[in-house]
């Protein structure tokens, strides 16, 4: 099994002409809140993608999934990414910029809020999605990513579980 596994991490970190990835570290303002952060590459292709902010607090009650951030709804949270980069190689022969880690990638991400809003029975979430997206870069520091994808959301808290499309989008600026 273990060997399986690393062949599979091999053949997907294979070398290639792109340029490499790049340690990054951010400041970044999204859907999700702010956060600073810091990517680091992993292999050729993969990347991981560590950042600690405060933003709003998601609901995904039975009703449906709802997002408020003010000062009665708000939270840390800590997020990591891994991103898996397709097409690289691709975008340096059309001669489009591979600065900031720019490029199309499949990612795992994992999210936790550090509190909930007890007066709506809100409590701490684990999310877990599945995403595919972008990042692009504005100039030499200013990035821009989105994503879509499928996610799965735990409540510690009240023992909740649901399922949920992610969309999102991040605008940040890369030291």
């Amino acid at each position: 099994m273990k060997k399986t596994l690393l062949l599979i991490v091999i053949a997907f970190s294979q070398n290639s002409n792109a340029q490499q990835l790049e340690n990054k570290y951010k400041i970044e303002l999204g859907l999700q809140g702010v956060s600073v952060g810091t990517e680091v590459p992993i292999s050729q292709k993969f990347l991981a993608d560590i950042n600690v902010g405060w933003g709003g607090i998601t609901d995904f009650s039975d009703s449906g999934v709802s997002y408020e951030w003010s000062g009665n709804s708000n939270s840390i949270f800590a997020r990591g990414q891994i991103r898996y980069y397709l097409n690289r190689e691709r975008r340096e022969a059309k001669g489009h910029s591979l600065k900031n880690n720019a490029g199309s990638f499949v990612a795992f991400q994992t999210k936790y809020y550090f509190s909930g809003v007890e007066e709506y029975e809100v409590g701490k979430y684990w999310l877990n999605e599945l995403q595919f997206g972008q990042q692009l870069p504005l100039g030499n520091h200013i990035i821009f990513r989105y994503h879509v994808g499928i996610g799965n959301a735990n409540d510690l808290d009240y023992n909740y579980n649901k399922f949920y499309p992610s969309v999102g989008f991040t605008v940040g600026y890369s030291f």
